[in-house]
């Protein structure tokens, strides 16, 4: 008797378990993460290559026959949730120096692992062990961390060197902005950026012209970047404009799909428009001081030649002329015109002096009321008929610390300045003690004064009002660069016709 069954489906049915088994067995090894089979008490089953790369373990009987719960780098509470629940998920730094007792590893230090625990249940319900999923994220997150620091390195550049980014998409308007892009911008962090682009309510009207024509054909596609300096006002600064260069570029141009994106960056350049016009103001000053110097130098030859001519030729005179009077008279001639040219040496050697930084000064206890007196009993003959020149202390004694010859120096100017332009009335020297610790020392005079728009430049170098006076146009320079370099300040107040009053304040 011959039994006969077909059993073709059978052997598909196998064949596929078959097929689905080595598919499965395939997966297990190859798949890059680490998988970890364990019986329902913990014990360990299996394990992939993957699994046994991330642990250090040279072979798989190596740990097999480990139990999960004996795992010393897992935490309490930690093994606890895996008996408790169906599926969990945790980050650990993973410290091989602790496991030597546990199983033998090839690896030193630690990982950054992240594991996935799920329970396995069989067909009944019950539970039959637990699958673990091992992720080394050492390198991601060293990667990150990477990331990280170059962002705030960045952004400490981007403060330091006050660049700003930023990417925005000029259709929505939506984007980001580092911290320091809102700044230059004038804004505040939080600011929406529909609020900024666009709008620029901080930008000078003109520069906002041209950046929104730029934005208006970049989204025609007729542009594709923007370079220029637009003037910014800044919340704690508002009556200053601030200097921003800005650079623009198209990065992503598909319109169809709501999208024109464009890169930015800008930067502050005030500091640098700053020292640029410094700079030009300097060499304004430089060509200005050049122009006066060589006037001044084409001008000296005249300055010493007049009181040189009339020594020499008043002394060729004395030789001839027999009457006493007549003699007295060119004496006092050739007298005023040396006094004339040592002061036209003596200016010179001066400036000199202050150019190579050589000015000598010998501090010492100075009586105010000595010096003011000596100096207005040596000069009291110089003054023109109808003028009179006064010196009355206000106060019984007043001694500084200061250069007697120098401060006479300053103070002989201002008196010679006076007598030469006032034609009558007074010339007063005086001194007033300020609560603020200076001593103010002035001459006033009812001279012809000095017009508003001339009297800024007084103290400039080779600066001479009248022409037709002689001297060099030094002297007040000079006085300027000796009372600063005393610590004190220097100043003038006039008014056209109504005579002038000079002054200086020196440290009590």
């Amino acid at each position: 008797m011959c039994l006969y069954r077909d059993v073709t489906e059978m052997h598909r049915t196998y064949t596929a378990l078959d097929r689905s088994e080595k598919l499965l067995r395939n997966l297990f090894s190859s798949i890059p993460l680490g998988i970890e089979v364990y019986d329902r008490d913990g014990v360990l089953l299996d394990l992939n290559t993957k699994d046994m790369e991330i642990f250090g373990v040279a072979r798989k009987e190596d740990v097999l026959g480990v139990n999960l719960f004996d795992n010393p780098n897992l935490e309490a509470h930690i093994k606890e949730r895996v008996r408790m629940e169906d599926e969990l998920d945790f980050s650990q730094d993973y410290k091989f120096q602790n496991i030597h007792s546990y199983h033998d590893t090839t690896h030193t230090g630690y990982i950054e692992l992240y594991t996935k625990v799920s329970k396995i249940y069989s067909s009944e319900g019950e539970c039959t062990g637990f699958l673990l999923i091992n992720i080394d994220n050492t390198e991601h997150i060293s990667s990150l961390n990477r990331i990280r620091d170059f962002e705030n390195f960045f952004l400490l550049i981007s403060d330091y060197a006050k660049v700003g980014y930023s990417k925005i998409n000029l259709l929505t308007h939506e984007g980001y902005a580092i911290k320091q892009w809102y700044k230059n911008m004038g804004e505040e962090p939080d600011t929406p950026m529909e609020k900024i682009i666009g709008v620029y309510n901080r930008m000078h009207p003109d520069d906002r012209k041209r950046v929104q024509l730029f934005f208006d054909n970049a989204k025609r596609g007729e542009a594709s970047n923007f370079k220029g300096e637009v003037r910014i006002i800044h919340p704690d600064t508002p009556n200053e404009w601030n200097w921003l260069r800005m650079n623009i570029v198209l990065n992503h141009f598909e319109p169809e799909a709501g999208i024109i994106e464009v890169i930015g960056v800008n930067y502050d350049i005030t500091e640098l428009k700053n020292t640029e016009y410094a700079l030009i103001r300097a060499k304004e000053q430089a060509e200005k001081s050049d122009r006066l110097k060589s006037s001044f130098l084409a001008n000296m030859s005249h300055e010493i030649r007049t009181p040189l001519n009339a020594i020499v030729g008043f002394s060729s005179l004395l030789m001839e002329v027999e009457d006493e009077d007549e003699k007295r008279e060119y004496w006092k001639l050739i007298e005023k015109n040396n006094v004339l040219l040592l002061q036209l040496i003596s200016d010179i050697l001066d400036l000199s002096k202050i150019e190579v930084g050589s000015f000598d000064m010998r501090c010492a206890a100075v009586d105010m009321n000595k010096l003011c007196t000596d100096l207005v009993n040596s000069m009291y003959l110089n003054v023109q008929p109808g003028v009179q020149l006064l010196f009355t202390p206000t106060m019984e004694e007043c001694i500084i610390q200061s250069d007697s010859s120098l401060l006479t120096q300053v103070l002989a100017n201002f008196v010679s300045n006076a007598i030469k332009f006032t034609a009558e009335g007074i010339i007063r020297v005086g001194y007033e003690q300020h609560n603020d610790g200076y001593l103010l020392v002035y001459v006033s005079d009812t001279g012809i004064g000095i017009s508003a728009e001339h009297l800024p430049t007084i103290f400039e170098r080779f600066i001479k009002l009248n022409s037709f006076t002689q001297g060099t146009g030094l002297g007040l320079s000079i006085s300027r660069s000796i009372i600063e370099q005393l610590g004190g300040k220097i100043g003038a107040e006039s008014e056209l016709g109504r005579g002038s009053r000079f002054w200086f304040k020196l440290p009590i």
